[in-house]
C-alpha cells in the first residue's frame, strides 16, 4: 500500500477546506489533479477508485511584468494568508500541518514538536508558479516552487474547469500534467513520491479521455521526444513492480502503455 487510508482521507478532507477558501476556479496540480482527470474512467474499468494523495499543490500564474501592488494582490497573495488563516504553518517553500497517526487528531505547537515523528502524518500544501518574480521573497516571505511548464497551461489556456469536491477548479490539460510529471519523476529522492509520479504517468496516459496517440503529439509539443524516452527508461522492474503494488494491477499491463508512450 502506498498511503495509508488515513493519509488520503485528510488530504482529501483538506483539499476541499482549502479550495472553499480560495478563488474560484483554483488551480489543483498534483495528485489531486491526476485523480480529477483520470478517477471516473480507472473506477469504471475496476470499480474502485484511483489512488489519491497525500500532498495538496496549487498552481498560481506570477506575470513578469508584475509590479509589487500586482504582486501584493495576486491569487498567491490571497492564498498565502487563507491557509495562514487555517492556521497552516510556513516551512521552507510551502506549508504543513501535522496529525497524529493513531487518533487523526491535528497536532499543534507543543504537541507537535513533542510527538515523535514516525506517529506523526504531515499534510503538505505546496504553492506552484510558472515564474519565480525577483520580489517574490519579500512580497510572500519564501521563494515558492517554480513549473515552467505551467506558463503553457495559463497563458496558452491549456486548461480546462471542472467541478470537483464542490468547487469549481482549473486543471491543467492532461499532456502538460503529464509533461510536468515527467519533468519531476527524475527529481525524486523519496521511493514512494517516484512511485506515485510513475503510477501517474500510467495512469494519465491510459485513463484519461485523450487517445494515447493523441496524448503523445501534444506531449512532444511541449518537451522533446528523446527526454520522454531518457524519462521512461530510467524506470526499474522494481519501479514497475512497486507501481503494481500500489494500483493492484499487472506489471505488464502497466510496462505496454508505458513502452507505448515511450515508442
Amino acid at each position: 500500500m502506498l498511503y495509508q487510508p488515513h493519509e488520503i482521507e485528510i488530504s482529501q478532507r483538506y483539499v476541499r477546506n482549502v479550495i472553499s477558501k480560495l478563488m474560484e476556479p483554483t488551480c489543483i496540480l498534483g495528485g489531486w489533479a491526476v485523480y480529477a482527470i483520470v478517477n471516473e474512467n480507472f473506477r469504471r474499468e475496476h470499480g474502485r477508485d484511483y489512488l489519491g494523495s497525500r500532498d495538496i499543490d496549487l498552481g498560481f500564474h506570477i506575470g513578469k511584468e508584475w509590479n509589487r501592488t500586482r504582486l501584493e494582490g495576486s491569487d498567491l497573495a490571497l492564498a498565502i494568508k487563507r491557509l495562514r488563516e487555517m492556521e497552516f504553518e510556513y516551512l521552507s517553500f510551502r506549508f504543513v500541518k501535522h496529525f497524529h497517526a493513531d487518533t487523526r487528531q491535528e497536532l499543534r505547537g507543543e504537541d507537535a514538536r513533542k510527538t515523535p515523528s514516525y506517529e506523526m502524518f504531515d499534510l503538505f500544501v505546496d504553492p506552484v508558479v510558472d515564474y519565480i518574480h525577483p520580489e517574490a521573497r519579500e512580497v510572500f516571505g519564501f521563494v515558492p516552487i517554480d513549473e515552467p511548464l505551467l506558463e503553457n497551461m495559463f497563458m496558452a489556456q491549456k486548461y480546462r474547469i471542472i467541478e470537483l469536491f464542490g468547487r469549481r477548479v482549473l486543471l491543467p490539460l492532461t499532456d502538460v500534467l503529464l509533461a510536468i510529471k515527467l519533468r519531476s519523476v527524475r527529481q525524486r529522492d523519496k521511493e514512494h513520491k517516484r512511485v506515485k509520479d510513475i503510477a501517474d504517468i500510467y495512469a494519465l496516459s491510459w485513463y484519461s479521455d485523450v487517445q494515447l496517440k493523441t496524448l503523445k503529439t501534444a506531449l512532444t509539443a511541449l518537451i522533446p521526444s528523446q527526454e520522454i524516452r531518457v524519462t521512461l527508461e530510467c524506470f526499474t522492474k522494481r519501479d514497475l513492480d512497486s507501481v503494481s503494488n500500489a494500483l493492484d494491477l499487472e506489471t505488464q499491463l502497466i510496462q505496454r502503455v508505458l513502452s507505448e508512450l515511450r515508442s
